[in-house]
């Protein structure tokens, strides 16, 4: 060991000086650079929530005291307030997700989808029945979800014909934003 730091130190000495004063100068700006990125997305952050505040919460809850959904400016651009709609459970929750909507007659929303890995030669145990395969000592996977769209379009759907949904099960959330349109 001590002749790998002795080797380092030889190598060290034998760059020019002025070749590792750059290389500190150019490891300087590298930090600093970074340090620069990292203050730009953090400013990049908190206007992006500032907007998300104004678009989603302020302007709709003006346009909503004065009756409005949308507005003609002088200059031409249009301002429009529109409801939107997300659902996103909790991994945690899916198993109840999709229970609930099985048992409410939802579960064509639900894709379920069964997999096994098998190796070469091994044909005749993939054409065997789900229910043979762990008789066979292999291990299937099984993989259930609701599309994102579609959970989505489901939740729009059955909020604007007033079904009440539970709507923190279903990590579904009916907001209002703005749209600017310029002409």
């Amino acid at each position: 060991m001590n002749e790998l730091v002795k080797q380092m130190q030889e190598d060290a000495a034998s760059i020019p000086a002025n070749n590792l004063e750059k290389i500190g100068a150019v490891a300087n700006d590298i930090a600093d650079t970074q340090e620069e990125i990292s203050k730009i997305k953090e400013d990049l952050k908190k206007k992006e929530d500032y907007h998300k505040k104004l678009s989603q919460e302020i302007l709709p809850s003006l346009f909503s005291e004065v009756g409005l959904s949308e507005l003609k400016l002088a200059d031409g651009r249009k301002i429009k307030v529109s409801e939107y709609f997300t659902a996103t459970p909790l991994v945690e929750n899916r198993p109840k997700v999709f229970k609930w909507l099985r048992d409410n007659g939802f579960g064509d929303l639900v894709k379920n989808q069964v997999t096994c890995s098998f190796g070469r030669n091994e044909d005749e145990k993939a054409s065997g029945l789900m229910s043979d395969l762990s008789d066979k000592g292999l291990e299937p996977a099984q993989r259930e979800w609701v599309e994102p769209s579609t959970l989505r379009a489901f939740v729009r759907e059955q909020y604007e014909a007033g079904v009440e949904l539970p709507m923190d099960l279903l990590g579904a959330f009916v907001g209002h934003k703005t749209t600017i349109k310029s002409e």
